[in-house]
């Protein structure tokens, strides 16, 4: 089928010029390859296309009626290409996103926001859950997540570094024992995400790695955020979900002289290969994301 659609474009360009000399240079074929093609094309359709002569050739009633046809899909093929072209100078069409509520909720919302005031003919459909969506078996273009992809076969572009605040309610600090050490921590309230089973946290070339009670946890970071408003104990969080509560003093930095180990945000999607325009313009649109870099530097 594939060939003789080729065929049946070699065969328009002969009528059109007239001669298998001018169709074959303009194909870039020898002349003998483009005389045998027609003949296996008029034995496929089983009718004379073209009365040949050793002067000139003319088409044939049949020739005539398939020229037609013939045209009508070169042209349709044409259209196609003018309708990809279009999209890739002015990308359209959908995209479905997932990325975990707290980034969600913050980064995304605003990245997404500026991306469809460049480009706002492409639709977006964006889930937001904590849930690790396979990306493929759901039909998602593209996520945002912290750390890297553990599927090989998935691509992971980096386009930040966040560091991570380890913080309470001022109500809570003053209601419990002081804390002058990560081992300190065990004795206390903490609202673990489920993700971060220990909390890894740096002093100059000290480490420490808490391993936590599991008596508080959850899949959100914006319920472990309230949770720590509301004085329910210590939580860990990415800095870009910290707001103004630090400034405010809604939440205060607990063992402010030690670093909490921070996480990478990545953008991963299915294939680095003939992406949509739309899926190519929001990963570049990602990595150049001015907000995205300078809450990754907080």
């Amino acid at each position: 089928m594939f060939k003789q659609l080729q065929d049946m474009a070699l065969f328009a360009l002969v009528a059109e010029r007239g001669s298998f000399t001018a169709a074959a240079n303009e194909a870039g074929l020898p002349k003998s390859s483009v005389s045998l093609r027609i003949s296996q094309l008029e034995q496929q359709v089983g009718l004379r296309l073209l009365n040949r002569t050793t002067r000139k050739i003319n088409l044939t009633f049949a020739g005539e009626r398939y020229l037609v046809h013939c045209r009508e899909m070169i042209d349709a093929s044409e259209r196609a290409e003018f309708a990809l072209q279009r999209l890739r100078d002015n990308p359209s069409g959908r995209l479905r996103i997932t990325c975990p509520a707290g980034i969600g909720a913050t980064l995304l919302a605003r990245m997404n926001t500026q991306f469809q005031r460049c480009y706002p003919e492409v639709i977006l459909e964006v889930s937001v859950s904590d849930e690790l969506i396979d990306l493929v078996e759901s039909g998602y273009d593209v996520a945002l997540r912290t750390g890297k992809p553990q599927d090989s076969s998935l691509i992971g572009r980096m386009i930040g570094h966040s560091p991570r605040i380890l913080a309470a309610s001022p109500a809570y600090l003053d209601s419990h024992p002081a804390i002058e050490h990560p081992s300190q921590l065990a004795e206390h309230q903490c609202i673990v995400h489920r993700a971060w089973n220990e909390w890894v946290l740096q002093k100059g070339d000290d480490y420490f790695r808490c391993t936590l009670p599991r008596l508080h946890t959850t899949d959100n970071l914006l319920y472990a955020r309230e949770c720590a408003m509301e004085g329910a104990g210590i939580t860990l969080l990415p800095s870009f979900l910290m707001g103004t509560s630090l400034t405010s003093g809604i939440l205060k930095r607990v063992l402010p002289d030690w670093e909490p180990e921070g996480n990478d945000l990545y953008l991963v999607y299915p294939s680095r290969k003939l992406n949509s325009p739309a899926l190519s313009c929001y990963i570049d649109f990602a990595l150049q994301y001015a907000e995205i870099k300078d809450s990754y530097k907080k």
